[in-house]
């Protein structure tokens, strides 16, 4: 296993704790490509954390990584394309900074999920590609993508209530598909969640319950009713479930405990 590293203080307290365990850390440095989140952003400060690595006992400079996370605000496939080129060049500078320091043969880690889904071609020099939600795919992803064809994963919803003509609720709320909401670009999100086979958004969520204020729906639907919802962002909605069930039709194949329920690295 390895994990991310982007300041010289960070990575001498890590080279002294796996110390004390007697062990090696195996880590990559995080590189800033836009996002305004963590990574590397000035070159002088890469520099000074490859020579601390040369000076550190118990820590593997393993390589490079970045997330061009602010595609998810693209406005449209040929700006998410600029971001990822844009990105993925400075990932690669970084790269050639580290060569300069004799390390050869390293990860080279780019990726997010608008970016990669969409077939940008890949630089040569990247060894890894890390789209984190393409795996399942969720409601703001395939808006990106231009189709929902690809979302594998979905919540399973009952119909719990039917107050009006025009109001549906259901009975997954916040503390089941969180209530992130993209606002922003091509991954925009109407509502809270997509309601898989009827193409209805979300209006509104409580902690226990969903509200959906559209008549046909309501007319469609009965109080018993099962309904899949594509979540917004499928990442934290995994964390919240003590297990996935593998569905093929409908028929339910395995159940899958969620190892890393809870987690927060």
């Amino acid at each position: 296993m390895s994990f991310g590293v982007d300041n010289v203080g960070v990575l001498r307290l890590i080279d002294e704790i796996f110390g004390e365990a007697g062990e090696i850390a195996r880590l990559l440095v995080e590189i800033e490509v836009g996002e305004n989140r963590s990574g590397v952003i000035e070159e002088g400060d890469f520099r000074a954390l490859m020579s601390a690595f040369k000076e550190c006992k118990n820590v593997e400079f393993c390589g490079v990584f970045s997330h061009d996370g602010h595609s998810y605000k693209a406005k449209d496939k040929c700006e998410c394309e600029q971001i990822f080129r844009v990105a993925t060049k400075r990932t690669l500078k970084f790269a050639d900074i580290a060569r300069e320091f004799g390390y050869k043969n390293f990860t080279v880690s780019i990726g997010s999920t608008p970016s990669l889904i969409n077939d940008f071609e890949i630089p040569k020099g990247v060894t890894e590609l890390r789209p984190g939600t393409y795996i399942f795919m969720d409601a703001s992803q395939a808006n990106a993508y231009g189709s929902f064809d690809m979302n594998a994963a979905s919540v399973l919803s009952v119909v719990i209530s039917r107050p009006t003509a025009t109001r549906t609720i259901l009975d997954a709320g916040a503390k089941a598909l969180t209530k992130e909401r993209r606002s922003e670009g091509f991954c925009t999100t109407p509502g809270m969640g997509l309601i898989a086979e009827h193409e209805v958004w979300i209006d509104s969520l409580f902690d226990e319950h969903a509200i959906i204020l559209n008549e046909k729906f309501a007319k469609s639907v009965r109080v018993g009713d099962l309904v899949r919802i594509y979540p917004n962002h499928i990442c934290p909605v995994v964390n919240l479930y003590d297990y996935a069930y593998l569905v093929s039709g409908d028929e339910v194949c395995e159940k899958v405990p969620v190892l890393a329920r809870g987690k927060i690295a």
